[in-house]
């Protein structure tokens, strides 16, 4: 059975892990798996479309050249009822392309902020995986937030969370957003089966885990300060900060 993890009051966990670019080697490495990762976000996004609104539309098309047939041949009742049919199937292709979309860019961080979106991905997200407590913690407001960061901290929380669901075996998930000193803080904690940061910094390949390479270059790039603690059994607490001269940068 997993074993929670501590509360933030207790000593931390073993290990942290923030392996910093400091050769030539490993900024050549680094670019390597970046190009991969690209290449692997193609394909998922290959695959969504053929296998999701592709499937869809091709039943679209049958359905359309069948009416089509059946209205030539002068049965039009049954050229009726075919194009009825086709309204769910309308239906399914319409969200398919709302949910591959929102995989991209949330419309609701441009129109709502991150707050909103936070709320509507864990809506979504406790929908989907009932069997994992989700604890939620946000204590900012919209406009403690530059708007170049939601997109940042909308990314981290979703490339963290697909991974709990994929590697951790968790029932549990806490989300922390919050500001202080001057600086917002982002925390995701599961109570998953962990690993060792060491042993999977010296894979290669895919098997690196290109998911937790994506996040610590986001929080990077953002100007952001990432730390991973992880250890075999006690769980994973991922942590980002952005100090104010920082977010001043990206805003």
């Amino acid at each position: 059975m997993s074993i929670p993890l501590r509360s933030s009051g207790d000593t931390a966990m073993p290990m942290p892990h923030t392996a910093p670019l400091d050769s030539p080697h490993e900024v050549r490495q680094l670019s390597a798996q970046l190009l991969a990762i690209q290449e692997y976000e193609r394909q998922r996004i290959a695959v969504d479309l053929h296998d999701g609104l592709g499937q869809s539309l091709s039943l679209i098309r049958f359905s359309l050249e069948e009416a089509s047939r059946l209205m030539a041949s002068g049965t039009h009742g049954e050229a009726g009822d075919t194009l009825r049919r086709l309204i769910p199937r309308v239906k399914n292709a319409i969200s398919e392309v709302r949910r591959i979309s929102m995989n991209l860019r949330p419309s609701t961080l441009d129109d709502l902020g991150i707050l909103a979106t936070l709320s509507w991905f864990f809506r979504e997200f406790e929908e989907a995986c009932r069997g994992i407590i989700v604890e939620k913690h946000f204590y900012v407001a919209e406009t403690d937030v530059p708007a170049p960061l939601k997109l940042t901290i909308y990314r981290l929380l979703q490339e963290a969370v697909n991974n709990i669901v994929k590697h951790a075996g968790a029932n549990w998930i806490r989300v922390g957003l919050d500001k202080a000193d001057d600086a917002i803080h982002l925390s995701i904690e599961d109570n998953g089966q962990g690993f060792d940061p060491v042993e999977a910094g010296q894979r290669s390949g895919f098997n690196k885990g290109l998911g937790l390479l994506t996040m610590k270059e986001r929080a990077i790039l953002s100007g952001g300060t990432y730390t991973l603690e992880s250890a075999k059994g006690h769980g994973t607490r991922i942590r980002v900060y952005w100090p104010a001269e920082r977010m001043a940068l990206v805003g």
